[in-house]
């Protein structure tokens, strides 16, 4: 070789040492490092968050997913200041930095800013206006910081975190509506029995009739202003006229194409009717006369009238009505009405106040100052009372609620038990009785907390924002069939029932 040739080999090795040393350094060792300068950036902005995601969330958070835990926290009995957390939140942007050359790190980067932003934002709300927020925004706020979180981890070549506690249980969300269309009113003027109860609401343009099924499908079916239609065979029922009530079968509008028509002497009222055209009862009557009918087969037979000066009934489900009334010489009496048979009338110890609601075996009522239970061939149980309200019926005991101790109820059987309202529970708690003790149920956050008597609580993942619906002064009362505990409740677009396990 000769030395010119010697002497260019010399130089092409030497070029191509130098290069393969550029293309280390500036492809595979400057990446790797300024991959790891990010990572260790990510793990400090980490520190920040996990001393304010504790903060809000405690040390053992009720939920994986940080909205629902943030509201089990605030479902807790032990109070704690959420304004020691608004200075960590505040800081949960990334702050002065170097770019770290890599763009899609920088994309996330700018993405996580974004969502801090709007989370501190949402906070600062939440902690001045949360009684207050129509619709609170923290809650999306917290779960689409935690989604920027994962994908700038993502975006480092970091390995995907697992948030500190459990996924939640899913709590079952019954929409009630007409077809296609949301149930957007419901009046809840009525209380619960053994299987339910009957209520009546509106869609845009409809009118209905709402018969819940606890543990079923709830029945929508359409009605007129005055008319009500039977239960459990909504197939048929009653409309009040002037002088008269027309009875027979609805079509899908709710009107009787071919009545019976009962005669009264005057403006009529329907009460109640239950069972099937082939089997089952309607309670009707003007201001001044009660009256039942029977339904055998088809053919409508009204029994006399009976003088009254008051009248009050309550109708469950499962096809049983029960009526209580005064006469006019001031003697209270009820009857238990239902396909099969009706019950005779007994005469009640006292005037009777408010609506009755049934358990399998009887009708339950109250005076001012006394609760009785009365039907199914048992002699008249009589305990007292106290100032308390008749909030229904599950369906072996009934509960009262205390007028004058905010969590004080009363459960009653063949005997009454005072109950508090579990720790924990807020005052205004749904309740409902299973196994002969108190549940407490209430939404916040979009998670649904179960307290049950005697222990821990369990909480539920709720589909879309519902909360439990005031029934007067206190939320209505759930409905039980022992296997699964009903909520009526107001969703995002319609009402709606909401179904946990009962146990």
């Amino acid at each position: 070789m000769s030395d010119r040739a010697r002497v260019v080999l010399i130089f092409v090795v030497v070029g191509l040492i130098a290069g393969g040393a550029g293309f280390y350094f500036f492809k595979i060792y400057r990446p790797a490092q300024d991959l790891k300068n990010a990572q260790e950036e990510i793990a400090g902005w980490e520190t920040r968050f996990a001393a304010a995601r504790d903060c809000l969330l405690g040390k053992s958070p009720g939920s994986a997913k940080t909205s629902e835990a943030l509201a089990i926290r605030e479902m807790a009995p032990d109070p704690w200041d959420r304004g020691k957390c608004t200075p960590l939140v505040s800081k949960l942007s990334r702050g002065e930095a170097p770019d770290t050359g890599i763009p899609d790190i920088e994309k996330a980067w700018a993405a996580l800013d974004k969502a801090s932003q709007k989370a501190a934002m949402a906070f600062a709300d939440h902690v001045a206006r949360s009684t207050t927020l129509e619709k609170d925004p923290l809650p999306q706020a917290l779960d689409d910081l935690d989604a920027a979180r994962a994908n700038l981890r993502k975006s480092a070549k970091l390995p995907a975190t697992t948030q500190t506690g459990k996924a939640l249980p899913t709590a079952q969300i019954i929409p009630l509506r007409d077809g296609k269309d949301p149930v957007t009113s419901l009046e809840i003027d009525a209380i619960p029995s053994e299987t339910g109860m009957v209520l009546f609401g509106k869609t845009a343009n409809r009118l209905v009739q709402v018969s819940t099924m606890t543990g079923g499908t709830p029945k929508i079916d359409r009605i007129g202003p005055t008319s009500l239609r039977s239960v459990p065979d909504t197939s048929w029922g009653a409309t009040p006229e002037q002088g008269e009530v027309d009875v027979g079968a609805f079509d899908a509008e709710g009107v009787i194409a071919t009545p019976t028509s009962l005669k009264v002497s005057d403006r009529s009222i329907v009460a109640a009717v239950v069972g099937s055209l082939a089997d089952g009862v309607v309670v009707y009557g003007i201001a001044t006369e009660l009256y039942v009918a029977h339904a055998k087969n088809g053919t409508i037979t009204a029994e006399p009238g009976i003088k009254i000066a008051s009248a009050i009934a309550s109708t469950d489900t499962d096809g049983r009505a029960v009526v209580m009334y005064t006469t006019p010489d001031k003697k209270y009496f009820a009857r238990i009405l239902h396909r099969g048979g009706d019950e005779p009338a007994l005469e009640l110890p006292e005037a009777p106040l408010g609506q009755p609601c049934m358990t399998h075996d009887r009708a339950w009522a109250q005076t001012v100052d006394e609760v009785f239970a009365f039907g199914g061939g048992q002699p008249i149980l009589r305990k007292p009372l106290g100032y308390a309200a008749l909030q229904g019926c599950t369906r072996d005991a009934a509960l009262f609620r205390d007028r004058t101790v905010a969590k004080a109820l009363l459960i009653c059987a063949d005997d009454c038990r005072k109950v508090t309202i579990p720790s924990g529970a807020p005052d205004n708690a749904a309740t409902t009785v299973v196994g002969g003790k108190l549940v407490a149920i209430a939404a916040h956050g979009g998670v649904l907390g179960v307290w049950r008597e005697g222990e821990q609580p369990i909480f539920y993942s709720l589909p879309e924002d519902a909360h439990p619906v005031l029934a007067q002064e206190w939320t209505a009362m759930a409905m039980t069939d022992g296997k699964v505990i009903d909520v009526v409740a107001r969703g995002v677009e319609t009402f709606v029932i909401i179904r946990i396990p009962a146990t």
